[in-house]
């Protein structure tokens, strides 16, 4: 119906009161929107549900909620607030998850800001012409309901970049999405965002301001990031952890995106259920449980995270890890050693390695424009130590004998120290085990994008066989690459080896040599896994199969729901919506009933004045008028009501009218015509499932108390 078609085009944050208002501005502006059926959307997710974000967060309000809370600001500059955003960035990393959250911030009090969530794929169709014509409408649509905001999910499968090779009907989408975001109409105070786990995949013209303005990268979360993820998911738990395993817990889930951390949070309270009731597992029936004494431990946070692998390792696994307790005693010094020389080589890595960044910390105010000024070097602030902070050609090897533990313990806990930064491995892997490009064209391509997500790390392993490996045109690719690297960039060039080649060498402003383990490395090493470890008891084994488990007692059905007055409300209108529609059938069924010269005798009441004795035989007399005042007096719910009382018309006939005389025979067969006439019409003309919805009606209002159970025989209509 129009109705249901409407409803599904409703922008997300849109309520069904408005509903009305919007279908009159669609139609005066003679237009429709594609049946494309919206997402739900929890609207209990708000941008306190969101860690580690908070920059991405205050972009977004910057673009939404300011421009409509301080639109003088924008005024008194004569500027346009950022309309387009892209976000971009490994799956499971909160891309999705920030739109919904803008979708509810943007609706509180009275501001209502209209959203749209639609799928790259979702306005494709098969029909030439139809998916550029879906796109027009949803830009229309948004721009009736300003302020508002278009999300769409997987842009990558609506704007692929343009090539000769593609389908011809793929660059017509993308050249009218590029029209509709920056043509020659203005888009006003709609707001464009998209999401992808393919940047590279995305048209480039559409990477540009006016487009899409600005690029958000949603990374993995750091350590305080994912602290902050796992505070947010478990500050319901009774009792919440402590700070300190949250810490310890940050610290081991490397690599986690946010709806890893936040699937491990879940399987560690299901393991917590497994070890405190494992009778659930073996029965359907619903037992009586102390939820209350279901604690979450370390041991069920230790066994969800040997069950999770985490997204961003099925693909490639992340070099950064911390540095292993085992191994802490023997190379722990030398990290301390490692990472003091590279926040004095790098500056940017003291500000990669703090935990939080400093509440009063803010920028400093540059010299006015406005004004003149003796020192015409305006943008001379820019090249400030304090704010700015420089290194030449920050490089550092770290080389030892094999076996040492450079590459498997030192290097990963350097770069997981560093982990804010993006790490960018140029290991043989990567550069020989793509088919479709050559080593060199792999290489430049890592080097291209470290100088765009700077600053960042180049992480090069084994770098002395690797350097025996490549032959020449490599190697002067890779001298010539890193070259060409300005001498200030914040580009950090990490590598391991187990030997010092001159050739190597030059490249790097430092290396560090790892020496042997000293005694006391040694002694400390041993200590702890001879004296500490295997001093300790072991642990005593549960007998759980000699002893029984605790019996629980069967749980209570739960109570019935009690709806409150809306839905209560929302619920009555839905059922007359559909009874209407029933007592719109049954009319029409009754009235081509008395309309038939057939069934004449039964469209009006017995007249007791020429029978006097009907009323002594038929206890309940029944005809096709009274048929239709019951109807009007909406006595029918069901069906099979309306048929027990049909049916009582060839009943009472065949009573009455004896099978002697051939007037009364006369009858008694137009009553059976009269029966197998409703029943053909009906068994023809009604839905089954209609039928269906009338009985569970029926059953609800039995259930709630606000109909009686029926006397009538519930009548078949076949």
């Amino acid at each position: 119906s129009d109705l249901s078609l409407a409803l599904s085009c409703l922008p997300l944050s849109l309520r069904t009161g408005n509903l009305l208002r919007t279908r009159n501005d669609k139609m005066a502006a003679g237009a429709g929107l594609a049946d494309i059926d919206p997402m739900a959307i929890d609207q209990s997710v708000g941008f306190d549900s969101i860690g580690g974000l908070s920059g991405h967060i205050s972009a977004l309000k910057e673009m939404v909620v300011f421009p409509l809370l301080y639109p003088e600001v924008f005024d008194n500059f004569k500027i346009q607030p950022p309309r387009g955003c892209l976000f971009y960035g490994p799956p499971g990393t909160g891309k999705t998850l920030v739109a919904r959250a803008l979708a509810n911030e943007c609706s509180h009090g009275n501001r209502k800001v209209s959203f749209f969530m639609r799928k790259g794929a979702d306005v494709l169709s098969k029909w030439v012409g139809e998916s550029e014509r879906q796109l027009r409408l949803l830009f229309e649509q948004a721009y009736q309901m300003r302020p508002s905001i278009i999300f769409f999910d997987e842009i990558d499968g609506l704007a692929p970049v343009r090539s000769s090779r593609q389908d011809q009907i793929h660059s017509s989408i993308v050249s009218t999405l590029l029209a509709l975001m920056d043509g020659l109409d203005s888009r006003g105070e709609v707001v464009v965002i998209g999401a992808t786990n393919r940047l590279d995949s995305i048209d480039p013209a559409l990477r540009r301001p006016g487009r899409f303005d600005r690029e958000f990268l949603f990374g993995l979360p750091d350590r305080e990031a994912r602290k902050d993820i796992l505070k947010i998911h478990t500050r319901q738990w009774k009792p919440p952890p402590s700070e300190d395993f949250l810490d310890e817990l940050s610290e081991k889930c490397v690599g986690y995106c946010g709806a890893d951390i936040r699937a491990v949070c879940t399987e560690a309270a299901l393991c917590a259920l497994r070890r405190r009731y494992p009778q659930i597992y073996g029965t359907s029936q619903k037992l009586l449980l102390d939820v209350s004494s279901i604690a979450v431990s370390s041991c069920d946070f230790a066994a969800a995270m040997k069950k999770m692998s985490p997204a961003s390792h099925r693909s490639a696994a992340s070099p950064a890890k911390p540095l292993s307790p085992v191994v802490h005693p023997l190379l722990g010094s030398a990290l301390q050693e490692i990472l003091g020389a590279l926040q004095r080589m790098f500056p940017h890595a003291e500000e990669g390695m703090k935990r939080k960044r400093e509440p009063g910390e803010s920028e400093a105010k540059g010299p006015s424009i406005s004004k003149p000024s003796k020192n015409k070097n305006f943008l001379h602030f820019f090249r400030s130590a304090v704010k700015q902070p420089t290194s030449h050609r920050p490089r550092i090897m770290l080389a030892g004998r094999p076996g040492a533990g450079q590459t498997s313990h030192l290097a990963p806990a350097i770069l997981h120290a560093l982990e804010r930064f993006t790490v960018h491995s140029l290991d043989s892997a990567v550069l020989f085990g793509v088919s479709s490009t050559s080593p060199e064209e792999a290489c430049a391509q890592v080097f291209c994008e470290a100088k765009r997500t700077s600053p960042s790390i180049l992480y090069i392993p084994h770098i002395q066989q690797w350097w025996d490996t490549a032959g020449p045109a490599l190697r002067a690719s890779f001298l010539s690459l890193l070259g060409s690297i300005p001498s200030f960039s914040p580009i950090l060039l990490l590598a391991t080896s187990v030997s010092l080649c001159v050739e190597v060498l030059e490249v790097f402003i430092f290396d560090a040599v790892l020496l042997p383990d000293s005694e006391p490395e040694r002694t400390s090493f041993f200590q702890d896994l001879i004296l500490n470890q295997a001093a300790e008891a072991p642990p005593s084994k549960r007998k759980t199969l000699s002893q029984a488990m605790e019996v629980l007692p069967l749980a209570p059905p739960p109570p019935p729901h009690k709806m409150s007055e809306q839905e209560r409300l929302h619920l009555e209108e839905q059922e007359e919506d559909v009874l209407r529609e029933l007592r719109l059938f049954l009319r029409n069924i009754t009235e081509r009933l008395s309309l038939d010269r057939r069934f004449k005798a039964f469209t009006k009441p017995v007249d007791i004045e020429e029978v006097p004795d009907y009323l002594m035989v038929i206890k309940k007399p029944m005809d096709l008028s009274t048929l239709l005042t019951n109807i009007d007096e909406h006595k029918y719910i069901t069906i099979g009501e309306f048929m027990a009382d049909a049916d009582l018309i060839w009943k009472n006939a065949l009573e009455y009218n004896p099978d002697s005389d051939p007037m009364d025979r006369n009858i008694r067969h137009r009553a059976c015509a009269l029966k197998d006439t409703v029943r053909a019409i009906i068994r023809d003309e009604l839905d089954e499932d209609f039928e269906r919805v009338c009985e569970e009606i029926r059953e609800s209002r039995i259930h709630r108390g606000e109909t009686q159970p029926d006397v009538h025989t519930s009548s078949s209509c076949c």
